[in-house]
């Protein structure tokens, strides 16, 4: 026969266990309600009983003392010592996923810094602090038509999470595009790759002078893409630099290896070295004029030309919103003569 401990501890295991199964559904069905609140009565009565014949729970024995039913936080529930005013699912789900103190303390959703990728060619070193977003988004890209190229639009777009304060997670693409007729080809319109990415912030802080700030970008552009646009996964791997100089002028630039669609005989992508470059001056806090260019780089949104430069403006019109625009022209005499972007980002 079974003793009363045995029976009260065997009622609380069974009572934890199917807590441990239901706490983390959301909609659990009314039956499970129903059980869970039948074996909570049982385990009361069992542990009354067993105080009034002195049979007294020993924890150090391994019997569990059940105060209430603990229910798994939602996703969406406020973190400890949170600022309710600048928080939102994203910043608490990654949290919540990736526990652990931040390294640095926690600043507010800031358009400011790390600043957006997507306003000139190169992109950052810096990565967004542990659960800070951006939504990036250019809806103006326009390359006119040249030799050998027809006029490209196309809308592209980056979103940005930071995992830790020194890695980001990222998806791009350069969205939906219309390519006009061309040279006897009819026009294509569809959804470019769709590319997952991954950033590194490796050393450096922005009040450095001179002093190289280092990071690293490695990414896939996949083969969810509209039929026309499908070339495969492309990697790449792409490093990122910055140099603070004084007069608050800011010199970027990224060298890399870009898979160019081209897959080989044994399957293996095909690379090209590319490189981008900016030089941006900051008029004011929130205005900053830049001159930036590309030499094969393989992430410039349906620019067609292998050699191009030109100058742009960015706007930081509030702490989370942040406008952009540019206009470039080709250097090397070939695809599209000229062509432009413009766009903005939300910090959040």
């Amino acid at each position: 026969m079974k003793s009363k401990r045995f029976r009260k501890r065997g009622a609380t295991i069974k009572l934890v266990a199917l807590c441990a199964i239901f706490m983390c559904i959301d909609a659990r069905p009314i039956w499970a309600n129903d059980l869970i609140d039948l074996l909570y009565k049982q385990s009361i009565e069992k542990n009354q009983q067993a105080d009034e014949n002195g049979d007294a729970i020993d924890p150090d024995n391994g019997d569990v003392v059940l105060a209430s039913r603990a229910m798994a936080p939602e996703l969406n529930a406020p973190l400890p010592n949170e600022n309710p005013q600048d928080s939102n699912f994203v910043y608490r789900l990654i949290h919540r996923m990736i526990p652990g103190p931040s390294q640095r303390s926690v600043p507010p959703s800031d358009i400011n810094f790390p600043g957006p990728d997507t306003a000139n060619f190169p992109n950052s070193p810096f990565t967004l602090p542990k659960g800070r977003s951006y939504i990036e988004t250019t809806p103006f890209n326009l390359s006119l038509a040249g030799d050998g190229a027809p006029q490209t639009w196309s809308w592209s777009f980056l979103m940005r999470s930071g995992l830790t304060d020194d890695v980001e997670l990222r998806i791009f693409s350069n969205g939906p595009t219309v390519m006009a007729a061309a040279d006897g080809e009819p026009a294509i319109e569809g959804f470019q790759p769709l590319a997952f990415d991954i950033k590194i912030h490796l050393w450096g802080e922005k009040e450095w002078m001179y002093i190289p700030i280092v990071g690293l970008e490695t990414y896939i552009s996949s083969n969810l893409a509209s039929q026309a646009f499908r070339y495969g996964n492309q990697p790449a791997l792409v490093l990122l630099v910055d140099h603070n100089f004084p007069g608050d002028i800011l010199l970027e630039w990224n060298v890399g290896m870009y898979g160019n669609g081209i897959v080989q005989i044994n399957n293996n992508s095909e690379f090209t070295l590319g490189a981008s470059w900016a030089l941006q001056k900051q008029i004011q806090k929130s205005l900053a004029v830049f001159y930036q260019g590309f030499y094969q780089a393989g992430d410039i949104p349906s620019f067609n030309s292998d050699l191009a430069s030109g100058f742009g403006v960015q706007w930081n019109v509030t702490q989370r919103l942040s406008t952009w625009g540019s206009w470039n022209w080709t250097l090397d005499s070939m695809n599209s003569p000229s062509g432009g972007y413009a766009g903005f980002a939300y910090a959040y």
